[in-house]
């Protein structure tokens, strides 16, 4: 029975992911009991991911590091230069401008891999780039957001770099364990379960994250929404233009590209402040979760009209 309703879950997971927002939000109680667990979520599931990942598949990626270099690029230092020329552009207030070029400077979303698994398109792809952003950000991020927009981050690179490599070296020896104790074989054919798992530990996610919100929508509902527009908006933007940026690869490829560019991972600059994140990062933050959690069940129709492949 468990193994049906992992199946169940993974088979419906871009809908159960919008789900867990709105119940997040509905229910605030059980948001604020999850949102200590955020941190061990998200190493579970980076290592339910690695599962899933086809390791074939990211050596194949692999063999092609100047196309990966240009992917990393491109999400490291290109993306904040058109965000921060876009946020002057539109005389958007300072707080909200700087949280975006921060987000847009981040690496991509941990989960992306489980994500994109949901969307029918390249795990492997985003996995590679994923990782190989992240270890990179620590150098690239501080000193192009001051560059771009003055802002000064008291982020240690070294030791953020130490505790970013620890994070997703024991996800992977983690995911290896398991691997070897339950054969690739078996792994293959429980696919959608795993799917499952990654389905329910984004949904405890989403409850969690939305632990506050409602405090924050009472005290100023306007500036909620316009940082909420900002995030649902950068977020399909920047969908949008990595994948025309990458249109001459192959759809699958550019596909996914578009879905790294339009989902970054602000959660580790923002827990590597300490408390130091101002209002204005802090709400930008919480509002990130809305495109993060609603636009794949938007999305996922178009996705698959496009050339994704069925989950």
């Amino acid at each position: 029975m468990i193994l049906r309703f992992l199946a169940i879950l993974g088979r419906h997971g871009t809908l159960l992911m919008a789900a867990g927002i709105v119940a997040g939000l509905a229910v605030p109680p059980l948001a604020h009991v999850l949102a200590p667990t955020l941190p061990p979520l998200i190493f579970l599931l980076t290592t339910a991911t690695m599962l899933r990942i086809d390791w074939p598949q990211v050596m194949a990626h692999a063999r092609r590091p100047l196309r990966i270099a240009m992917v990393v690029a491109w999400t490291l230092l290109l993306t904040p230069m058109l965000m921060a020329f876009v946020v002057k552009a539109l005389h958007l207030p300072e707080g909200l401008a700087e949280a975006m070029v921060l987000w847009s400077a981040s690496a991509p979303l941990i989960s992306l891999p489980a994500i994109a698994f949901l969307m029918g398109l390249d795990g492997a792809l985003a996995l590679l780039v994923m990782v190989t952003a992240t270890l990179l950000m620590p150098i690239t991020l501080p000193p192009l957001v001051l560059g771009l927009i003055g802002v000064k981050l008291g982020i240690g690179i070294l030791p953020l770099m130490a505790r970013l490599g620890f994070f997703v070296a024991g996800a992977v020896t983690v995911a290896a364990v398991v691997r070897r104790v339950a054969g690739p074989e078996r792994l293959k054919r429980r696919a959608m379960e795993i799917n499952g798992i990654n389905v329910l530990l984004l949904v405890l996610f989403a409850l969690g994250v939305m632990d506050g919100m409602w405090q924050r929508l009472a005290q100023d509902p306007d500036s909620v929404l316009l940082y909420a527009a900002s995030a649902m908006g950068a977020s399909l933007a920047l969908q949008v233009v990595s994948c025309a940026a990458f249109a001459w690869l192959d759809r699958f490829s550019s596909l996914t590209i578009g879905l790294i560019g339009g989902n970054r991972n602000m959660a580790i600059v923002w827990a590597s402040l300490a408390g130091g994140a101002s209002p204005d990062l802090m709400l930008f933050f919480a509002c990130l979760q809305l495109p993060i959690y609603l636009l794949p069940a938007a999305l996922a129709p178009i996705y698959r009209r496009l050339g994704a492949q069925a989950a």
